[in-house]
């Protein structure tokens, strides 16, 4: 027999009743018992693991609360976990580009995008952004590292000259002469 709210009523007799009793401690058992350590083990009370099923649109916020809770991306097109703040806003937490040129998004919100590639000279780098990579609206912080191949010097240098949240303008040049030249380096971008 399943759960009943109704049982026992105050006119019920425990003989009659009993079964009915005892039914709805086996059911609110085995709701406990899911994904929780059960009754009598010293962590009582403690998850064993969190299920969140995949929601098929962001759920309503309360006043005063947070939310998290699975729904499918629109970034990697499969359940992942997002984070609703009090003021409402959504951040998908779980998915990434992970790749050469990849991204990820903290639950705090901060968008990091990484990559490497090359420039001549002053040249504008536009950051990645696609059906699958979110865009910056704001970028507070980009680290240069210039690449050499193997041990070698490469007698390059990779200054960073401005950014805006699209994009940055680089300028490539050799260390120890007046002159542009072809640089490998590596970025990170980090912003919201």
């Amino acid at each position: 027999m399943a759960y009943s709210n109704s049982k026992p009523q105050p006119t019920d007799k425990l003989r009659v009743s009993q079964n009915d009793i005892l039914n709805n401690f086996i059911a609110l058992k085995t709701t406990i018992d899911t994904n929780h350590v059960t009754f009598d083990m010293a962590d009582t009370g403690k998850h064993k693991f969190i299920s969140f099923p995949e929601q098929l649109a962001d759920p309503a916020l309360a006043v005063n609360e947070v939310q998290f809770y699975a729904k499918n991306s629109t970034l990697s097109t499969e359940a992942e976990l997002f984070l609703r703040r009090e003021d409402g806003t959504i951040y998908e937490i779980t998915s990434a580009g992970k790749a050469v040129t990849g991204w990820t998004r903290l639950p705090s919100g901060i968008l990091i995008k990484w990559g490497n590639t090359s420039a001549t000279g002053l040249d504008t780098i536009t950051l990645p952004v696609a059906a699958t990579i979110p865009a910056f609206t704001t970028v507070y912080s980009i680290q240069l590292v210039p690449i050499a191949a193997g041990a070698v010097d490469a007698d390059i240098a990779v200054r960073l000259v401005s950014f805006i949240a699209a994009s940055f303008d680089v300028y490539c040049t050799a260390r120890t002469t007046v002159a542009d030249k072809l640089a490998s380096f590596e970025y990170l971008a980090i912003g919201i």
